[in-house]
């Protein structure tokens, strides 16, 4: 699912559809209108008897006062906080001081994403909950993909959730507050009829009066491919020290006894920021002719300068070996044949985690490559052994790294010094910067002072922030 509204229209539906049970996994949650809709749809299938877990990060404020409401809407909805703050409140201030004093503790972050109907179906890539995640928001949307998944796969993910779900990190969202009485209850339900009611012809209410979703899902219409899955995923308990996970250890490439890279990797990582491990990995897949091409965000596109900021520090590096560099571009203005995301005409940031091994084997979930994933987040994804997945995401890569999406980075010789030069298009016509396109003086000291107060082996999440 590369597009917002299939990827909205698709969890109402799962909503609508659940008759046992409702898993959900995520770091972040929003406050705006399609968490409201999908809060109602995961109320109505609680009031059908329905058992919903809900197991949320708690770095954001946010995530808790969802918890909070959604446990308030029905007795039926139960809603865990993982590895939660010990202040009660959503006060940012309080938490950025006990971040200073735990943040061993607290640095360690759930950065899963999982939505799960009755143990038959389940949503797994890079999506949170929220507006920018459904091309629902009018300022800034997120480029993500997710992989709807059913078969056997299904039970590998509910035994990972079982597993978040019972952690000792996992604790009640009453522990922070009185149990909800039946005024909180009926507040809640008024305020999210109410949203639903007055949303009027925003896009995510006319995507959820769309049936034909809806019944092509009840209708078993909805047309799968059926390959050979593999859940990969960290304990909630687990030190990551020794985890081998991403390109620096290995899970790309050269696993034990597994699959080897013999031609082509294709990366889609918002923050790309690879060890001293990984980019030796990366030399010596390209001494022996793998053709390596990234897809990242630009300077102007990215929601976390000091994430480029430990991308920056090694471009150069990166290109002098070989690997082929594209950064997306902020906005495009063009209409395109595919109909995805990347044709959206609005500001965008890319978000999506995948990689594109040889054209048959494809890796989807919630893994950036930087240190953040690598050493403190938990993550999980999917390796997938299927060529017509891996063309249909090969083919999103190409577009989405066409001059008209994305910037190609290249070397230049300047005063006999390396530096870089910025290649796309409009309308046509060929375009070259010599410095970081559609960026200010400003933004570029911002991540070049960042670069140099933050340690990489903490970037590089923006939504660590506590704001």
């Amino acid at each position: 699912m590369a597009s917002g509204q299939s990827a909205f229209m698709t969890r109402s539906a799962l909503a609508d559809a659940a008759e046992r049970t409702l898993d959900l996994q995520y770091y972040s949650v929003g406050d705006d209108l399609t968490t409201d809709l999908l809060l109602l749809g995961i109320l109505g299938a609680a009031e059908r008897g329905v058992r919903v877990r809900i197991l949320l990060d708690d770095i954001s404020p946010l995530a808790r006062d969802f918890g909070r409401r959604a446990s308030a809407a029905h007795p039926g909805i139960h809603v865990r906080l993982f590895n939660p703050f010990k202040v009660a409140g959503t006060s940012s201030l309080l938490r950025l001081g006990e971040f200073i004093f735990d943040s061993e503790r607290l640095n360690r972050r759930m950065h899963n994403k999982l939505w799960m109907t009755d143990n038959a179906v389940a949503i797994v890539g890079s999506r949170n909950l929220g507006d920018e995640y459904f091309s629902a928001n009018s300022n800034v949307n997120f480029y993500d993909i997710d992989v709807l998944a059913a078969g056997p796969i299904v039970a590998e993910l509910s035994r990972a959730f079982d597993n978040y779900w019972n952690s000792p990190a996992a604790v009640p969202v009453q522990a922070f507050g009185d149990t909800p009485d039946a005024a909180e209850t009926e507040f809640v339900r008024r305020a999210l009829q109410a949203r639903s009611a007055s949303c009027g012809d925003a896009p995510p209410c006319a995507w959820r009066d769309q049936g034909s979703w809806r019944e092509a899902l009840g209708a078993d219409n909805v047309t799968l491919t059926w390959a050979p899955a593999l859940l990969r995923y960290d304990q909630p308990d687990q030190d990551k020290a020794t985890l081998t996970s991403g390109i620096a250890h290995g899970a790309i490439d050269d696993e034990p006894g597994g699959a080897r890279t013999q031609n082509e990797l294709l990366i889609v990582s918002p923050y790309f920021v690879p060890s001293p491990t990984g980019r030796r990995h990366l030399a010596q897949m390209r001494e022996r002719g793998v053709r390596i091409a990234v897809l990242t965000n630009s300077l102007a596109s990215t929601d976390s300068a000091s994430a480029h900021a430990g991308y920056a520090r090694h471009r150069a590096e990166l290109l002098r070996e070989g690997i082929v560099l594209h950064e997306l571009r902020p906005e495009s203005r063009l209409r395109h044949r595919r109909s995805h995301r990347w044709g959206h005409a609005s500001p965008s940031s890319l978000h999506a985690k995948v990689m594109v091994q040889d054209r048959a084997r494809v890796i989807v979930g919630s893994m950036n490559q930087d240190p953040r994933s690598r050493l403190h987040n938990t993550e999980a994804w999917l390796v997938i052994e299927s060529s017509t997945l891996a063309a249909e995401l090969a083919a999103v890569f190409e577009e989405g790294t066409e001059p008209r999406h994305a910037y190609k980075v290249e070397q230049r010789l300047q005063e006999g010094i390396d530096a870089l030069r910025w290649t796309t298009e409009d309308d046509g016509e060929t375009l070259t910067y010599d410095v970081e396109p559609l960026t200010g003086p400003w933004l570029r000291l911002w991540r070049n002072l960042l670069g140099v107060l933050i340690p990489e082996s903490i970037c590089c999440d923006s939504e660590l922030v506590l704001a």
